[in-house]
């Protein structure tokens, strides 16, 4: 997998209003990530792994200082492009290593979103 440099991820709870005012705001000092379908972004599905214990989750909840989980990701339901991610955190920053892994995450996605092509023949 390749590895990232690890960074610092913050998170804000932001109200109706502050979500206008950012609408109208951000088209001045960003453009529109290149895999949006349109003006209004695009589709990402996540397949997050645990362990029957809930390991991953009961970590998070406790606040514990070095975990790590892994998921798959998907964009725009296009399943040639399938991301095996492994996310982990250390003294309170975010890691994060992928690799493309299309005929594992079709197999694992399978069960997962009926409905969804999963017509790879990779």
């Amino acid at each position: 997998m390749g590895e990232s440099k690890g960074r610092h991820e913050l998170k804000h709870f932001i109200n109706y209003a502050d979500i206008l005012q950012l609408r109208l705001r951000l088209p001045y000092v960003a453009s529109i990530d290149k895999n949006a379908i349109d003006s209004k972004g695009y589709r990402v599905r996540s397949l997050y792994f645990d362990n029957y214990n809930d390991k991953v989750l009961r970590e998070k909840i406790d606040g514990v200082n070095e975990r790590e989980k892994f998921r798959l990701r998907l964009y725009n339901d296009d399943t040639s492009f399938i991301k095996l991610e492994k996310k982990s955190k250390k003294n309170g920053i975010s890691y994060k290593e992928s690799t493309r892994q299309p005929k594992l995450a079709a197999y694992l996605l399978k069960e997962r979103w009926e409905g969804l092509p999963l017509n790879y023949k990779g």
